[in-house]
């Protein structure tokens, strides 16, 4: 029985010894580093024209992934540039001065690229909507007024703004009798 055993532990050995003398046969050889025309860095266990010898420390790890397995190819998704509209209001200019027996005011915006959704005129407290982005106020008393444009997605998003602006409403008064020239 120990003869079985002495069998036993010396196949032990042996493979241990050949297990170690064969990782420092790995161990031993030499990687070479080319670095391509391109750019691209091709590691080698043979030496090519400019060829570096590459020293790795003791400790080091390699995976190297089998050639010949086939690999999936992921597909890439391209994200979407964000695009960047801008609103710009066409009338009445900044601090305008509308005169208007009846208090009637067009308004009237564009954006740009023109991308699908509505425009919405912000004035006191008032909302209008339009789908051309022209607006026509009536009734308006005399006074200063301030208001902003928003262009609105079909998904219901703010994409573009105006800055707040305002203009004057200006009404003749009936107290004033034009002048007439009969000389």
């Amino acid at each position: 029985m120990k003869i079985f055993r002495f069998t036993q532990s010396t196949r032990f050995i042996v493979l241990i010894i050949f297990a170690l003398a064969f990782s420092v046969s790995v161990n031993a050889e030499k990687i070479y580093k080319t670095v391509n025309k391109d750019g691209s860095i091709t590691y080698s266990d043979q030496a090519s024209p400019g060829a570096v010898e590459v020293d790795f420390a003791s400790n080091t790890t390699t995976v190297v992934q089998n050639p010949t397995a086939k690999t999936k190819l992921i597909k890439t998704i391209k994200q979407k540039k964000k695009v960047e509209h801008t609103l710009s209001v066409m009338s009445p200019s900044e601090g305008a001065t509308i005169r208007n027996v009846d208090g009637n005011v067009s308004i009237s915006a564009t954006v740009t690229p023109n991308p699908a959704g509505h425009y919405e005129l912000s004035l006191h407290d008032k909302k209008l909507r339009s789908s051309s982005g022209t607006f026509l106020v009536k009734g308006l008393p005399r006074g200063e007024y301030s208001y902003q444009i928003n262009f609105v997605s079909t998904s219901g998003k703010v994409i573009a703004s105006s800055s707040v602006r305002r203009f004057f409403v200006h009404k003749p008064s009936v107290l004033i009798k034009p002048q007439t020239n009969n000389n």
